[in-house]
């Protein structure tokens, strides 16, 4: 059973997760906290899952070990994301947290240690360029990954000081970066200035539950994890796919047609009102022909945009 159940102290409150995933299924609550049983009965299931894929896994090894295979063969386990079952409240996957973005990777190769586990630290990506230096295949450069084979080989050695990850919420990018001792996250609008960020960072030593955002306490350590992360690209806005782009340039059509068709009808208003013909309408001009004659008054302030006490044809059609 999970030991924290609420979210870390002092963390940006959007950094959690609803759990939708879950909660999509029908026998269980759109909302609230998933009580005692049910928690029980879910890890127990996801126990059982991960022990039924195990045990398949073990029916492809016991046949490359029949066929003779074991001694040319190079096999990777690994899983693209975590699961929070419970820890810190929360379900499912979408969160920058230890439980939703640490993964199993397990290898087994020929000349590589057996039975062993190790510390370094490793990204996904690092696992094309070790099976290829595994393999003896020359790679393709300019990879974002780094070859673990000597990991594999030796699991004392430590080719990566820092590993990263992102995961979005709402219009924020948290972007988070970990090394043996530290987690930081970085929340802040895609193209946004650093200053404008949130941060949260967890002291694995000292709090390896991640119950406290200690960020605000330790501005060294923040300071010299951002500078580590800021040696990478700043992240682009959101990839959209050709029928995504024709949908929002068909969006945007409409908008600038819409605005156009509010233009023409607001200048014809304009003209309507300005009895003088001298371009610009008084208080007594914009109040002509208003359909709420009590509230209209409180909009021409609004349309005043340098204080003037009347309006522009610009400003009345621009508002």
């Amino acid at each position: 059973m999970p030991e924290v159940t609420s979210p870390p102290t002092d963390a940006p409150s959007y950094a959690a997760t609803n759990g939708g995933e879950l909660r999509n299924y029908s026998d269980m609550r759109s909302k609230g906290p998933i009580d005692e049983s049910t928690t029980r009965h879910l890890i127990h299931g996801y126990y059982a899952a991960t022990s039924y894929a195990d045990a398949q896994i073990g029916k492809v090894i016991d046949a490359i070990d029949q066929h003779g295979f074991t001694d040319n063969t190079i096999i990777v386990l690994w899983g693209d994301h975590g699961w929070h079952l419970g820890d810190h409240g929360m379900w499912c996957k979408h969160t920058n947290y230890e439980q939703a973005a640490r993964i199993p990777v397990i290898i087994a190769a020929p000349g590589a240690a057996r039975g062993a586990s190790t510390t370094a630290m490793m990204e996904t990506v690092d696992i094309y360029p070790t099976l290829a230096e595994l393999a003896g295949i020359e790679p393709a450069e300019d990879l974002d990954g780094v070859s673990q084979a000597a990991v594999v080989r030796d699991p004392s050695q430590h080719v990566r000081d820092y590993v990263t990850h992102v995961y979005p919420r709402g219009s924020r990018l948290g972007r988070a970066i970990r090394n043996s001792r530290y987690r930081m996250v970085q929340w802040k609008e895609i193209g946004a200035k650093s200053e404008t960020a949130e941060i949260e960072l967890y002291d694995y030593e000292n709090d390896p539950l991640e119950t406290q955002n200690i960020a605000s306490k330790s501005p060294e350590v923040v300071a010299t994890i951002t500078a580590e992360l800021n040696k990478q690209p700043e992240p682009k806005p959101q990839w959209k796919t050709p029928k995504q782009r024709a949908a929002a340039a068909e969006k945007l059509k409409q908008a600038q047609k819409k605005r156009a068709h509010n233009a023409k009808s607001r200048t014809a208003m304009f003209a309507k009102r300005d009895r003088d013909q001298d371009g610009f309408l008084t208080l007594d001009e914009f109040l002509l022909h208003q359909p709420d004659p009590d509230e209209a008054p409180k909009r021409f302030p609004k349309f005043d945009k340098n204080n003037d006490q009347k309006l522009s044809e610009n400003e009345f059609v621009y508002p």
